[in-house]
């Protein structure tokens, strides 16, 4: 695998969620609502910790917090921050809760820098899965943990690699075997657990940072 930033081409697909932002939270939120509830509580947060999301969206997620956390939010798509900072603003977060535009392929932050970090339903819509997941690898003190909430197959199957394709384009994401790819990161998978019943393949995978 490439882990170069630098190097890496990549094109971003993220005009498509200017149109999404709008009707995300009342059309495709409901469907992530049981993993964004859960995948705090691995993390056995602490009053002061420090914690990464990357792809935090329209901030749907951010409600779950404890008030006594500190949380460095980001995404690539602004109309969708947009949304996630009128949140905030409008009293739904109790965390302290920093929103940026960011690109996650290259994350503006120092080596060891959170407690955790946490990325829910994003990890296959980026270009570079392997590079993204290594960016919050860095980002991460050694024994703190990772969240990976997502749809999840280890085999695509026929159907599957059919749609791929217009998954892609739609910016729904693409197939990533996520077991396959932690490990590949150099990441330890903690546990897995079954997420969101809407969606029968949604997993949440906790993993550790060596």
């Amino acid at each position: 695998m490439n882990f170069s930033v630098g190097k890496s081409k990549r094109k971003h697909r993220h005009g498509i969620y200017r149109l999404y932002a709008p009707i995300y939270d009342r059309f495709m939120a409901p469907s992530f609502a049981d993993g964004h509830s859960k995948m705090y509580a691995p993390l056995n947060l602490k009053p002061g910790n420090h914690v990464l999301e990357v792809g935090v969206g329209t901030g749907v997620s951010l409600k779950h917090y404890p008030a006594f956390v500190k949380v460095e939010a980001i995404d690539y798509s602004e109309p969708m921050l947009v949304k996630a900072r009128k949140r905030i603003e409008k009293g739904e977060v109790e965390a302290d809760v920093n929103i940026q535009q960011m690109d996650a392929h290259n994350l503006e932050f120092r080596d060891n820098h959170f407690d955790h970090s946490v990325v829910a339903h994003a990890l296959a819509v980026v270009a570079d899965p392997d590079v993204v997941l290594m960016e919050m690898k860095r980002v991460t003190k050694s024994q703190g943990l990772i969240v990976i909430v997502n749809h999840y197959k280890e085999k695509k199957g026929i159907i599957g690699g059919a749609w791929n394709p217009f998954r892609k384009r739609l910016g729904l994401g693409k197939h990533v075997n996520f077991k396959e790819l932690i490990e590949e990161c150099g990441l330890e998978l903690i546990t897995e657990e079954r997420v969101n019943r809407i969606d029968t393949n949604s997993r949440m995978l906790v993993c550790q940072v060596p």
